[in-house]
């Protein structure tokens, strides 16, 4: 380990070890000079005084204008509290506090100092009110930066960590005063949302989070209006979050988890030419990224990592597992699948089944097809009726899992069996299974079994009414386990194919079979029909057995592979897909966004008064750069687009194809060669009849109507059309460029 060298304070102010953070050139001295600002300043001098005083000390090499501009700008913010910064610094500070007591991970050295002094916007004088926001004024040098706050209208998707932090910054800047927040989020509070979502307390568990964080929000500052909305934003919930409502906001704001969530949201506001300030964090990283209508690139100009990237193959999970990861993610799919999907699955049947009697009659036949009858016969051949039926059920479950599943493959392929190549295979990364005997003595097998039972027993609607330790072990050891004999399965091992895409082996069931097992089921039953109970799964309530159920499982299965087993804690994280959150990366994200937010609401559009913000708290890395330009292409001599362009043609209620493809010709000098209405084709001329529509209404190729009055509402008054050209098929590179040009949205009135 190497040992950081850190000098006192009283070296470090005449010669400082200074981080430079903001990639601009024109800011690169800053660091410099304000650390000599920091090193003069005394609370009593008055700013006269302050800028007479540093003047002595002025770099030869530094414009005097502008280092008088600077000096004045510190000055007047060392008045004030900036609330952004606050939450910047705040966290790096407790990020270097947790490194100093538990020696991890890389401290500053020594100083780090940022400022946004192009945030600045007047030299005047300062007109205090004696209120809340006088620390505001202070801040941006007058009233101007306080009243656009007040006045603007911002949309933020998502309440979690960072979206509570970011309403905390909004609340203390009063944003929204005279204007409104609308907030939306679909989820619901969780116990382990509590450490690092710090607007949510325990009483708020299972609470709406955009609800519960609004109210918190007007608790600091109940001058501010929210609106909180409980909705996904997606295309499903377009008639909400529409073109209109897109256009009634000054700026979006992205707290979001996920990348398809953030493409959507950098879609329309692309579509719909809104600034967008994106963010994230995981663990000790962080970035925000700012995006600007006609002065950026989008989000989705970068290739971001594919979420399903790191998918494991089907045939790995299944079969070959190599790290208790994959041992995991397994059991979390059985947990769903046997408490969720079947569970369903029998209701959904006896629910189109009502009369299982008749249907046994129509079985008779065996080319009678019902949906799911093989399923379902399955599910039932096992059903418990008691709480002992439960406990065999599981000890029966452990055998197939943990001692047959073993056999099967290893019958397939022994020891020694070989690849086509002639190399053995069984090598790493694939292990061989181990066949594993129960035990009633071993802890781990016997909560495999209990924890199963007591879960069959809530989808079976069965009182556990056995709960000691002797009476479960004297039912198990009277449970009647069926042998294993060897039996040709197919075992999976191209890690290409997916689930979805196997191919349906032949089930052993016919249809004469199934009507035995629905006929000893009906017996069992009394002629009732009973539902079944299913279980979504919570790993946040400890007592409910869920991660019992995974922990063991998983185990029980890394240990048949040879792999190492998981304590609780990894199992819940890895099984309740726990993003890695930090508090403090939370804050200085949520700090650097709002500062750039405020910078949005400013409206001074210049490109490098921006910063995108790069972060690893671990490491001390801070970088700070202006935004990517937005990249202009060219599609031919005439015409040049970029992602934020937006073709338009407006007809009325007699204009035709020929009219809308001869105005894209005189307008963009393209020539049409396709359209497409999402899914529907248009215009394709190879298409036989497609020529004849020439002469047809837009309005009823696009609509199927012939008047603009049966339109029903104000968003059909429009359409979005995508179109291919000849002019982009293919290029002397053989390019296709038609992905590159902007949907046509055509307006029919």
């Amino acid at each position: 380990m190497n040992n950081i060298q850190f000098e006192p304070l009283e070296r470090q102010l005449q010669k400082p070890s200074l981080l430079f953070c903001d990639l601009n050139e024109l800011k690169f001295q800053h660091p410099t000079l304000n650390h000599l600002f920091i090193r003069l300043y005394k609370s009593h001098l008055n700013c006269k005084e302050f800028l007479e005083l540093v003047n002595q000390q002025r770099p030869s090499e530094i414009n005097l204008d502008y280092f008088e501009n600077l000096a004045k700008i510190f000055y007047e913010s060392q008045q004030a509290t900036y609330s952004p910064y606050s939450s910047v610094f705040g966290g790096i500070v407790a990020q270097e506090c947790l490194k100093s007591i538990t020696n991890k991970f890389i401290p500053i050295k020594q100083w780090l100092i940022l400022d946004s002094c192009e945030m600045y916007e007047t030299n005047g004088h300062i007109n205090l009110e004696n209120d809340r926001y006088d620390e505001i004024r202070k801040c941006f040098g007058g009233n101007d930066t306080l009243l656009k706050l007040h006045q603007t209208q911002l949309f933020m998707v998502g309440c979690g960590a960072i979206g509570c932090e970011m309403l905390k910054n909004y609340a203390l800047l009063g944003l929204g005063r005279n204007a409104q927040i609308t907030i939306t989020d679909n989820d619901l509070i969780e116990k382990s949302n509590l450490n690092r979502q710090f607007l949510f307390r325990s009483k708020d568990i299972q609470r709406s989070k955009s609800i519960v964080a609004s109210e918190a929000a007007l608790k600091i500052n109940s001058h501010i209006n929210i609106k909180a909305l409980e909705l996904k934003v997606g295309p499903q919930t377009e008639n909400t979050f529409c073109d209109s409502f897109f256009q009634n906001q000054n700026l979006c704001v992205n707290a979001l988890d996920n990348l398809e969530a953030r493409r959507y949201m950098d879609s329309r506001c692309v579509t719909n030419s809104r600034a967008l300030i994106e963010s994230g964090t995981l663990g000790a990283k962080g970035h925000v990224q700012v995006i600007l209508p006609f002065l950026t690139e989008s989000y989705n100009s970068q290739k971001d990592p594919n979420e399903n990237e790191g998918d494991v193959p089907y045939c790995t999970l299944k079969s070959f597992p190599s790290n208790i990861e994959h041992c995991i993610q397994w059991s979390r799919d059985k947990f769903e699948s046997l408490f969720k999907i079947k569970p369903i699955m029998v209701n959904k049947f006896l629910d189109k089944n009502d009369d299982l009697n008749c249907l046994l009659e129509k079985l008779a036949d065996e080319n009678f097809h019902v949906e799911d009858l093989h399923k379902f016969a399955k599910f039932i051949r096992n059903f418990c009726h008691s709480y002992s039926d439960c406990l065999q059920l599981a000890r029966n479950k452990f055998e197939k899992y943990f001692a047959n599943k073993a056999k099967d493959i290893l019958n397939i392929y022994p020891s020694d069996h070989l690849m086509n190549d002639g190399s053995p295979f069984w090598k790493l990364p694939k292990r061989q299974p181990k066949p594993i005997q129960f035990d009633e003595e071993n802890e781990l097998h016997l909560s495999f079994v209990t924890s199963l039972a007591r879960l069959l027993a809530q989808i079976y609607n069965i009182e556990q009414n056995v709960q000691d330790k002797d009476s479960i072990l004297t039912i198990v050891k009277s449970c009647c386990v069926p042998n294993w004999y060897p039996v040709k399965k197919h075992i999976e091992t191209d890690e290409t194919k997916k689930k979805n895409d196997l191919s349906k082996l032949k089930d052993d069931l016919d249809n004469s079979k199934c009507a035995k097992i629905i006929e000893n089921f009906l017996e069992k039953q009394n002629g009732s029909k009973k539902l079944l109970q299913f279980i979504e799964f919570e790993k946040d309530n400890d007592k409910n057995g869920h991660i019992d159920f995974i922990h063991a499982m998983s185990n029980l299965r890394a240990t048949m592979y040879g792999l190492q087993n998981a304590d609780k804690l990894h199992v819940k994280k890895i099984a309740g897909k726990i993003v890695p959150a930090i508090a403090t990366t939370t804050s200085v994200i949520a700090g650097l966004a709002t500062i750039e937010l405020i910078k949005v609401v400013q409206n001074d559009f210049k490109l490098e008064k921006f910063r995108n913000n790069f972060l690893n708290l671990a490491i001390s890395l801070f970088l700070l750069s202006e935004p990517g330009p937005c990249p202009k292409t060219k599609i031919t001599d005439q015409c040049f687009v970029t992602l934020w362009d937006k073709w338009t043609i407006k007809g009325n209620e007699s204009f035709t194809l020929r009219q809308f493809i001869d105005s894209i010709k005189n307008k963009y000098k393209l020539t049409v060669s396709g359209i497409m209405y999402g899914a529907k084709s248009i215009y394709l001329p190879v298409m036989p009849g497609h020529a004849k529509r020439l002469n047809e209404k837009m309005l009823k190729l696009v609509k199927g109507v012939t008047s603009i009055t049966a339109l029903t509402n104000k968003s059909e008054n429009y359409c979005d059309l995508y179109l291919t050209y000849e002019e982009c098929d293919d290029d002397l590179n053989n390019r296709d460029k038609n992905n590159l040009c902007p949907p046509i949205r055509y307006f029919f009135n």
